[in-house]
C-alpha cells in the first residue's frame, strides 16, 4: 500500500516523528477526585522528547515524538493516531499491569506493527522499545519486560528500574540519576535506529480497539435521548458526535464500549452499564417519560450547549431524573465541561452497575464451604438416641430473601 493511500494533504502535511508513545489510560479513582491520571506519561513524555532533540541529526526532518495528549479535544482519535503511527519510526509502550488489558493500548501496537511485516523479525524487534512503567507481577512477566530491563547497562540502575518501574523514578527526586540514565540510554537508541534503519512511509492499520478477555464484565452502553441523528451539540468544535467520544473515552479507559440507539439500550441495559446523553430540548417530563423503565444504574447526563448559564431548565430536566431513582450527574453546558465529565462518566456507569447490577455465580458445580467441623464417616444424618427425631442442620441462607 503507497503512502498516498493514507488520507490525503492532511496526512501529507504532517511529519514524520523518531518515536510514538503508547500508554494504558487510567480510570480515576472517584468521581469526586479529578486529577490528571496522565501527568507523569506527559512529563515523561516532554523529558524524553528532548532527549532525543539533543541526539538526533535529523531534527530538521523529523519531529522528536508523538502522544496522544497532542490531540485536540474532539478530534478523530482513531484516525489521527492511525495517521501518526504510519509516521513514526520506533514504538515506545509504557508496559504496566493495564497495558496489557488494555484494548485501545494493544491496537496501537498492532496497528504499528503491520508496517513491519517485511522486515525480518529480528529487524522488526528493534523498532519497538518497551519501557517498564510500572513493575509488573512476577506471574506477569513478559519477554518485553527483559528487552526493557536489557535497555540499562549499570547493575545499580537496572536493579532500581526493575523494582521501582520508571514511573516512580519519574516523580521521585531520590531517583533521579536512575531516571536520567534510563532516559538517555532510551533516547539513544530512539536515535539510532531511525537514523540507522529507518523504516519507509507505509500506512499503518487502522487503529481497532478489540474487547480484552479480563473479567472486567460487559461492554459499556452508550445511548442518547434526542432528536438528532449524530448528534453534536459542539459542532466546529468536535468532528466526533458526543455519543462516540464519549465512547472513544471507554475504549481509551480499557472498557469496550458500544453505541446504539434507545430502543437497543432497553435491550441491553439490564446486563451492562449504561450511559445516557440527554439533550435538554427534549424537556423534564419528556426525558422522564422516556427514559422510564431502565435500571437504576443507568447514568443520565443533560448536555446543554444552547443554554446560558443562569437558565434553570437543565438543572430542572437533572433533578427529574434523579427523582426518578437515577444517578445525579449536573449538566453540562460548555465543551470543557463535556469533556472533563466524559471519563467520570464512563467510571460512574460502571461503579454502579458494578453496585447495582445483577451477579451470577459462575458455571458449574458449587464448591463446597471449608468447616473446621470434624468429618463423619458417612453423609447421612446425625445418629440421634431412641425416641428422638434426627436434628436438622441450621440453614443459615433460610429466610435471608424472604420478605
Amino acid at each position: 500500500m503507497t503512502w498516498s493511500d493514507l488520507t490525503g494533504a492532511r496526512a501529507v502535511a504532517r511529519r514524520e516523528t523518531y518515536f510514538f508513545l503508547s500508554y494504558a489510560h487510567s480510570v480515576p479513582l472517584s468521581a469526586a477526585s479529578r486529577p490528571d491520571t496522565d501527568y507523569w506519561v506527559s512529563r515523561f513524555f516532554h523529558d524524553l522528547a528532548a532527549a532525543v532533540r539533543r541526539g538526533a541529526t535529523r531534527s530538521g526532518d523529523l519531529d522528536a515524538g508523538f502522544f496522544d495528549g497532542q490531540v485536540s479535544p474532539g478530534a478523530d482519535l482513531r484516525q489521527t493516531l492511525t495517521e501518526a503511527l504510519s509516521l513514526t519510526h520506533v514504538f515506545v509502550p509504557l508496559h504496566s499491569p493495564n497495558y496489557f488489558r488494555n484494548a485501545w493500548a494493544l491496537g496501537e501496537r498492532e496497528s504499528f506493527r503491520s508496517r513491519l511485516t517485511r522486515l525480518a523479525p529480528a529487524r522488526a524487534e528493534r523498532h519497538l522499545l518497551p519501557v517498564l512503567w510500572l513493575p509488573l507481577p512476577s506471574w506477569g512477566d513478559r519477554p518485553e519486560t527483559t528487552q526493557a530491563l536489557d535497555l540499562v547497562h549499570d547493575a545499580d540502575d537496572r536493579a532500581d528500574y526493575a523494582e521501582n518501574g520508571l514511573r516512580a523514578l519519574c516523580k521521585l527526586s531520590a531517583y533521579r540519576r536512575q531516571y536520567e540514565s534510563v532516559l538517555a540510554a532510551l533516547a539513544a537508541r530512539i536515535v539510532t535506529v531511525t537514523e540507522t534503519q529507518p523504516l519507509a512511509r507505509s500506512r499503518a492499520a487502522t487503529l481497532s480497539s478489540h474487547p480484552v478477555t479480563d473479567g472486567g464484565g460487559p461492554a459499556l452502553v452508550v445511548t442518547t435521548l434526542t432528536d438528532h441523528a449524530g448528534w453534536r451539540p459542539y459542532a466546529g468544535q468536535h468532528e466526533l458526535a458526543v455519543a462516540d467520544y464519549v465512547a472513544a473515552t471507554g475504549e481509551r479507559l480499557g472498557l469496550p464500549t458500544r453505541v446504539v440507539d434507545l430502543a437497543a439500550a432497553r435491550t441491553l441495559a439490564p446486563e451492562s452499564p449504561t450511559v445516557v446523553l440527554v439533550d435538554a430540548a427534549t424537556g423534564a417530563a419528556a426525558a422522564r417519560a422516556a427514559l422510564d423503565g431502565l435500571p437504576r444504574w443507568v447514568v443520565p447526563l443533560v448536555i446543554a450547549a444552547e443554554h446560558e448559564r443562569g437558565e434553570s431548565a437543565p438543572e430542572s430536566i437533572a433533578g427529574t431524573l434523579q427523582d426518578a431513582g437515577f444517578p445525579r450527574v449536573l449538566p453540562a453546558r460548555a465543551i470543557d465541561e463535556f469533556e472533563r465529565c466524559a471519563p467520570l462518566l464512563v467510571t460512574e456507569a460502571r461503579k454502579q452497575f458494578l453496585r447495582h447490577g445483577p451477579v451470577y455465580p459462575p458455571d458449574g458445580p458449587a464448591a463446597p464451604k471449608p468447616t473446621l467441623r470434624p468429618s463423619r464417616p458417612s453423609d447421612g444424618p446425625p445418629v440421634t438416641g431412641p425416641g428422638q427425631p434426627p436434628t436438622r442442620p441450621f440453614d443459615t441462607t433460610r429466610g435471608k430473601d424472604e420478605r
